[in-house]
């Protein structure tokens, strides 16, 4: 049998039996019938040996490494769902992709966990959703990355780039905090969710349930606890507190950018953040106002619509389009 190394502990075959655990609670977790019931046993599964919790780590990252979500979604081996004719991955064949993932992935993960961290990322035009091995869920949205520590005392998640949805595991004590721009956002015991969005050093975060504190914050400023609702976005210049709308606010995680009175620059450079074809506007037309939804991903339909709308032309082609009188 082929073997692996994982940090922390000597060479270990890669089909031992928490791995093989760990596979199987993969694929109940993600399968249609997932309950709260499984999500309880699997949090007690992770509790009974720190053995658990580390195989279902190390399977999460080969899965994510060998892109499984991402087949997951596009078909592996799907077949329809009883209740809703929604196509459905099978548990077997989910099954099956983590354990060839193992195979094919090992290398990546050793390095990842040499690092002491596990690694989350997704490519320009790229979704992903991962299940923590604290049983944390997280989607990732374009061109993003975390980087996740879990440890008997802590829960930590470092927001390199992009933006991030997390709903914290309902019944772990462990305190659970996401770090991005030098900003800290501790949630509150039980479910939380959370929606922060890093663009450089500039930080938004979005309180959808539970409760939140913010640290860290510009110009010395005190914490600021969210109520279910708020946004605040710390920025280099200062802290400001909105009320968004909310389902504006996840509207991303169906795979659309919502626009409400925006300028025609902002909503090119939220776009240019889904697809490989970018637009730029020419300046005399840059401040003009944009409300609607819009499907991410298809820049150029973007640009037709609006330049309709707006009684613009779309100059160029291939990867590069202007919006101009």
């Amino acid at each position: 049998m082929r073997q692996v190394s994982r940090a922390g502990s000597s060479t270990a075959a890669f089909h031992d039996a928490a791995d093989v655990e760990a596979a199987a609670w993969m694929a109940r977790l993600h399968a249609p019938d997932r309950t709260a019931e499984t999500e309880a046993a699997f949090r007690a599964w992770c509790a009974a040996d720190p053995a658990h919790a580390a195989a279902f780590e190390h399977m999460t990252a080969v899965w994510d490494v060998a892109g499984g979500l991402h087949a997951e979604r596009a078909s592996l081996a799907a077949r329809p769902s009883p209740t809703s004719g929604v196509r459905t991955p099978s548990r077997r064949l989910v099954l099956a992709g983590v354990a060839g993932a193992l195979v094919l992935a090992v290398g990546g993960v050793g390095f990842w966990r040499g690092a002491g961290a596990t690694v989350y990322s997704t490519a320009v035009g790229e979704q992903r959703r991962v299940i923590l091995a604290d049983g944390t869920r997280v989607i990732l949205d374009t061109d993003s990355e975390i980087r996740v520590r879990l440890d008997d005392k802590a829960r930590r998640v470092a927001l390199v780039r992009g933006r991030a949805s997390f709903t914290t595991a309902t019944t772990d004590p462990r305190p659970f905090e996401v770090e991005a721009g030098g900003r800290h956002v501790r949630a509150q015991p039980g479910a939380t969710q959370v929606d922060i969005r890093r663009d450089a050093d500039d930080v938004t975060v979005t309180l959808l349930t539970g409760g939140a504190q913010v640290t860290g914050l510009p110009g010395d400023a005190a914490p600021v606890s969210l109520a279910v609702g708020q946004q605040l976005v710390a920025a280099s210049a200062g802290i400001r507190m909105n009320q968004p709308n909310v389902a504006d606010a996840v509207a991303w995680q169906g795979g659309r950018a919502v626009f409400r009175d925006d300028t025609l620059a902002a909503a090119v450079a939220e776009m240019n953040r889904y697809s490989a074809v970018k637009l730029s506007v020419a300046p005399d037309v840059a401040a003009l106002r944009v409300s609607g939804t819009y499907r991410v991903g298809d820049n150029a339909a973007f640009a037709r619509s609006v330049g309709t709308l707006l009684t613009l032309r779309v100059v160029g082609q291939g990867e590069r389009l202007t919006l101009a009188r």
